[in-house]
C-alpha cells in the first residue's frame, strides 16, 4: 500500500540531510481508498467526455464527439423496459429497400439495459409469453423463455455520485444492430437466392441525432460491400450498397392502456400473447391494435366527447402540393366513423412542422416516395406497445408510381394471366405479408390498369381528348380512397374484401346511397373502379367518398370506451352493411367464398363481371382511335390491349370460386340474424359461373381481337435501361401465347386438387344435387373445348382453339399421370374417362373416309390422339 505523506516527508528529510543539517522525522501514515480513487478518475473522465462533446439531452442523454457516440445510462433506468424501432430513412428505390418503410412492422423490440461485469448489455425480451406475476406459471415462463443479448459496451465513466454510466454506442448504430444486412443480401441476390454483402464501417457514419423527453432518434448512413456482381440498377456503384437507417428508442407508457379483447367477427390487427395462467384451451390472449383514445371534455348536445388527445396525422412536405388536400380529406373522413364510438373530431390532419423529422415516433406521418421498380403502391404500417396493442406510431407511404397513369398514360407491361394466378397461386409468405397490410406490386399494376380504363373510356365518349391527363376528379377520388385505406390500417384495421357485396348492383351509381353506405361498405376493400357498363359512370362515385357502414361498425367495436358495449357491438356481424372477409379468405387455394374477392364490385360478382367484360369487349374495336392520336407510337395500342386483357381476366376470377364454393360466415351462435358457418353456393349459381367462364374464355369467339386492330399493334422500340421493349421476348405481340395463358390458368384453377376435393365433400355435406359434381365439371369443359369434333363429320379447328385443346390435354394428363398431392382418386378416374371419350371422338373423325381437314387440323387431331393413348397407358402403369 502506498503511503503518500510518508514518502513526501522522507524526501524532504533527505534533502535537509544532504545540506548538512539535522532532521527529525515523524512518521504519520494516511491510507487512501483505491475505490474512491478510481471513482474520482471515472467521474473526471465522465465530465471530460461530456464537456468536450455535442450534447443531446432527453429520454437518454447522448454525447457525440468525432467517431464516438456516448450514451448516459441512469442507474434508475437499468432493467426498465423500453421500445426500439428501426426504419429506413433512405433506401435504394428497389428490391424492398424503400425509404420510410419500417423494418419491424407492428412489433418493435422490447429491450432494456442491464449491468454485468463492468458492461452494459442491451437485452431483448420475449413478449409473447407471460403468466400472472408471482404465480408458479410465471416462474415456469422465466425458466423457459430466455432473453437475448443483442449488444454490449464497456462502462467508460461514471458521474460524481455514480448515478449515471457512460458507454460508447457508436458501433451499435453504425453497425448491423437492426439486421438490415439480411435485406441487403436479398437485394443483391439473383433468382431468389441471397447474395453476399458485408458491413463496411469505413464508409458509414452518423447522420442525425435527436433526444426528446420520451424518445431518442438516431440516424446512420450505412454502407454494405457487395461481394457479387449483381446489384439493383438504382445504386450508384453496385459494389457499395447505401442505406440510411433510423433508430428510435422510446419510453413505453407508464400506465399501460387497458387492452380491448379481439373478436374474430371484426377485422383488426392483433397483439397476441400466450398466457399460461389463462384458463382457455390454447392460452391465447388476443388484443386489437388501437390508439389510446380517452374522453376529455364532457359530452355536448350530440352526446359525443372530445378526446383528450386526438389521433393526428401529419402530411410530410415530400407530398406534392396538388395531392395534399385529397389526402387530408382522406385522413379526416375517419372522424365520421369515430362518432359511432362516441368521439367528435377524433382524427385530424396537419402539415408536418418544418422542425420535425418525419421519422420521429411522436408524429404519425403520410409521406411520398419514389422508386425505380414499383414495390407496393401504398403502405400503412404502425408500431404498437407489445404489452397491450396500443398503437404508438404510424408512417404511411405513397409510391409516386401509383399515379403515373394520370400524368403520361403509363402502362405496366404485365402478363394478363397473372390477374388470375396471383389470386390462387399465392405463397404462405405473401399471404403473411398481406395479412399485415403490406401491399405487393400487383396493387400498383391494378391501379394503373384502372387508370387506363377510365382514361380510355373518357376518350371513347369524347369527354376528353387523346393525350389529355386523367381528370382531377378521378385522381382525387382515387387518392382520397387510398388515403382512407392506409389510415385505416394504422387505426388497426385489416383488409375487408367482402365489403363490396353490401352494395346492391342497382345502387352502385346512386350518389346519395353510396355517400352514406359506400360504393363498398369498407374502405379497407380492394375495389375496381366504379364504371357503369353503359358508360354512364358520372352518375356515381369512382371510389368511396367516405368511410362505409362496415368501417363505422368496426371502429365502434374497437374504440368505444365500454368493454361490455364492445362485446354487444361485435354480435352485430350478421346485420346488413357489416360484411367482412379478409386476406386468407380471398386468396390462395383455400379461398372458398365467391363473395370475398379483390377488385370487384356489387352484391353479385358474377353479374358485375359480365357487365365489365362486355364493356371491355365493346372497347377493343376502338383501341386504335383511343390510343393512336397523331404522331403517337403504335405500341400505345399494344399496351392498351394488354391492359384491357388484364382487366378482362380479372372479371373471370370470382367465377372460378363459385364452382364447389361455399359462403363462409364468422357469426357466433345466437347472433341476431346469424348464419351457419358454411352455406353452399346454389347449383344454379355454380352453373351460371361455369357458363360465364366457358362463354368468356373457352368459346371459339371468346377474347376475339379484330384483325384490323391487331395490325396496328406496334412494337416498343425504346432501347435503354429501365424499359422493357418486348412482350416476353417477342417484339411483336404474342397473341396466341397470351390467350392460351389465360385459358390455362383458368383450367388449372377449375381442376385444382383442393377444389375437386371440396366438391366431393360438398356432395356429402349438402347433397350431390347442391353442387356441380366432378363429372359435371369435367364433362362440360370437355364438350366446350372439343366442340369442333363432337359430331360428324367435324370441322377445321382454328389456331387459338388448337392451343386451348393442347392446354386441356396438358392439364388432364397431369391429373392422370402426375396428380398433385391431395387429388381425389375419383378425379383421376373421371379424367381418364373424359380422355377416353375425347380419344374416341378423335378416332371417329380420323377414320376413313375422314373429313377433308386442312393440314393443321389433321396434324393436330393425330397428335392429340397419340398423346391421349400415351397418357392412358402411363396412367395404367402408375396404378400397377
Amino acid at each position: 500500500m502506498i503511503k503518500s505523506k510518508l514518502v513526501t516527508a522522507m524526501a524532504l528529510c533527505a534533502a535537509v540531510l544532504f545540506a548538512g543539517s539535522g532532521c527529525t522525522f515523524f512518521q504519520k501514515t494516511v491510507q487512501r481508498d483505491p475505490q474512491a480513487d478510481n471513482q474520482q478518475k471515472a467521474s473526471d473522465k465522465y465530465e471530460e467526455i461530456v464537456e468536450d462533446a455535442e450534447p443531446y439531452e432527453g429520454y437518454f442523454d447522448l454525447y457525440q464527439k468525432d467517431s464516438d457516440l456516448y450514451l448516459s445510462v441512469p442507474a434508475e433506468k437499468l432493467n426498465e423496459r423500453f421500445l426500439m424501432n428501426f426504419e429506413l430513412a433512405r433506401g435504394i428505390g428497389a428490391s424492398g429497400l424503400y425509404g420510410g418503410t419500417m423494418l419491424n412492422i407492428f412489433e418493435g423490440l422490447l429491450v432494456s439495459f442491464e449491468k454485468h461485469e463492468g458492461k452494459i448489455f442491451l437485452v431483448r425480451h420475449p413478449h409473447r409469453y407471460k403468466a400472472s406475476k408471482g404465480s408458479p406459471e410465471a416462474k415456469a415462463v422465466d425458466l423457459t423463455f430466455g432473453d437475448s443479448v443483442v449488444e454490449t459496451a464497456e462502462i467508460e465513466a461514471f458521474n460524481a455520485d455514480s448515478s449515471r454510466m457512460l458507454i460508447n454506442v457508436y458501433d451499435w448504430f453504425v453497425g448491423d444492430l437492426s439486421g438490415i444486412s439480411t435485406r441487403v443480401e436479398q437485394a443483391v441476390g439473383e433468382n431468389g437466392r441471397p447474395g453476399q454483402a458485408s458491413f463496411d464501417k469505413d464508409r458509414s457514419h452518423l447522420e442525425k441525432i435527436q433526444s426528446f423527453p420520451e424518445n431518442v432518434n438516431i440516424q446512420a448512413r450505412l454502407t454494405f460491400r457487395n461481394s457479387g456482381e449483381h446489384a439493383p440498377r438504382t445504386v450508384a456503384d453496385g459494389r457499395y450498397i447505401p442505406v440510411s437507417l433510423f433508430y428510435t428508442m422510446v419510453k413505453l407508457p407508464e400506465e399501460p392502456m387497458p387492452p380491448r379483447k379481439a373478436d374474430d367477427r371484426t377485422g383488426y390487427f392483433m397483439t397476441v400473447h400466450k398466457d399460461f395462467t389463462d384458463d382457455s384451451e390454447t392460452f391465447f390472449q388476443r388484443y386489437v391494435n388501437r390508439w389510446r383514445l380517452e374522453c376529455g371534455e364532457e359530452s355536448g348536445e350530440d352526446d359525443l366527447c372530445t378526446p383528450r388527445k386526438p389521433i393526428t396525422y401529419y402530411i410530410d412536405h415530400t407530398v406534392p402540393e396538388e395531392y395534399r388536400e385529397a389526402m387530408m380529406s382522406g385522413v379526416e373522413a375517419w372522424s365520421k366513423a369515430f362518432k359511432e364510438a362516441g368521439f367528435r373530431n377524433a382524427v385530424q390532419a396537419r402539415m408536418l412542422p418544418d422542425s420535425v423529422m418525419a421519422e420521429d415516433i411522436r408524429y404519425p406521418t403520410l409521406r411520398w416516395n419514389t422508386s425505380d421498380e414499383p414495390g407496393y403502391g401504398a403502405i400503412g404500417p404502425s408500431v404498437v406497445d407489445p404489452r397491450t396493442g396500443e398503437i404508438l406510431d404510424a408512417d404511411i407511404l405513397f409510391e409516386a408510381n401509383m399515379l403515373l397513369g394520370s400524368k403520361e398514360q403509363y402502362r405496366q407491361m404485365v402478363e394478363p394471366r397473372t390477374a388470375i394466378d396471383e389470386i390462387f397461386n399465392v405463397s404462405d409468405e405473401e399471404l403473411a405479408l398481406m395479412s399485415r397490410g403490406v401491399k405487393t406490386s400487383s396493387f400498383y399494376t391494378e391501379m394503373n390498369t384502372q387508370f387506363d380504363l377510365v382514361q380510355s373510356l373518357l376518350i371513347a365518349e369524347n369527354q376528353i381528348k387523346p393525350g389529355d391527363p386523367t381528370p382531377e376528379e378521378f385522381v382525387n377520388q382515387m387518392l382520397k380512397w387510398v388515403t382512407m385505406h392506409e389510415v385505416g390500417h394504422t387505426l388497426g384495421l385489416r383488409h375487408n374484401f367482402r365489403s363490396s357485396v353490401d352494395t346492391p348492383l342497382d345502387r352502385l351509381y346512386d350518389k346519395e346511397w353510396t355517400e352514406e353506405r359506400g360504393v363498398f361498405s369498407s374502405v379497407m376493400e380492394y375495389p375496381s373502379v366504379n364504371l357503369s357498363p353503359e358508360g354512364q359512370f358520372r352518375d356515381g362515385y369512382y371510389y368511396n367518398p367516405g368511410v362505409g357502414s362496415y368501417d363505422r361498425w368496426v371502429i365502434s367495436y374497437g374504440y368505444t370506451p365500454d368493454d361490455a358495449e364492445a362485446r354487444e357491438i361485435a354480435r352485430r356481424a350478421a346485420l346488413e352493411g357489416h360484411a367482412y372477409g379478409t386476406d386468407e379468405d380471398a386468396r390462395g387455394p383455400g379461398a372458398i367464398d365467391p363473395h370475398v374477392n379483390v377488385y370487384d364490385l356489387g352484391s353479385d360478382p358474377l353479374e358485375w363481371g359480365k357487365g365489365r367484360a362486355e364493356l371491355l369487349q365493346s372497347m377493343i374495336p376502338d383501341i386504335a382511335d383511343i390510343a393512336l392520336e397523331d404522331n403517337e407510337a403504335y405500341f400505345e395500342a399494344t399496351d392498351l390491349f394488354q391492359s384491357y386483357l388484364y382487366q378482362y381476366a380479372r372479371t373471370l376470377t370470382p367465377a372460378v370460386k363459385y364452382i364447389g364454393g361455399q359462403h363462409q360466415y364468422r357469426d357466433h351462435v345466437g347472433d341476431p340474424g346469424g348464419r351457419k358457418p358454411f352455406v353452399p353456393v346454389s347449383r344454379e349459381k355454380q352453373q351460371e359461373a361455369l357458363d360465364m367462364i366457358i362463354t368468356s374464355a373457352f368459346n371459339p369467339d371468346a377474347m376475339a381481337l379484330p384483325r384490323e386492330i391487331y395490325q396496328q399493334m406496334g412494337a416498343n422500340r425504346w432501347s435503354h435501361w429501365g424499359n422493357e421493349n418486348t412482350y416476353g421476348g417477342r417484339v411483336d405481340y404474342p397473341l396466341h401465347r397470351t390467350l392460351a395463358g389465360i385459358q390455362q390458368s383458368l383450367l388449372e384453377q377449375l381442376l385444382d386438387p383442393v377444389r375437386l376435393a371440396r366438391i366431393r365433400d360438398t356432395e356429402v355435406k349438402f347433397g350431390a344435387e347442391s353442387t356441380i359434381t366432378i363429372p359435371d365439371l369435367m364433362g362440360q369443359l370437355t364438350d366446350a373445348i372439343w366442340r369442333e369434333i363432337s359430331s360428324s363429320p367435324g370441322r377445321n379447328i382454328e389456331s387459338n382453339r388448337r392451343d386451348l385443346q393442347r392446354v386441356y390435354l396438358d392439364v388432364m394428363t397431369e391429373l392422370l399421370t402426375d396428380a398433385p398431392e391431395g387429388t381425389p382418386a375419383d378425379a383421376r378416374s373421371v379424367a381418364r374417362r373424359q380422355l377416353k371419350s375425347v380419344h374416341q371422338l378423335l378416332e371417329d373423325r380420323l377414320r376413313p373416309p375422314a373429313h377433308d381437314f386442312n393440314e393443321y387440323t389433321l396434324a393436330h387431331l393425330e397428335e392429340s390422339s397419340a398423346r391421349i393413348e400415351a397418357a392412358l397407358e402411363a396412367g395404367l402403369q402408375l396404378e400397377n
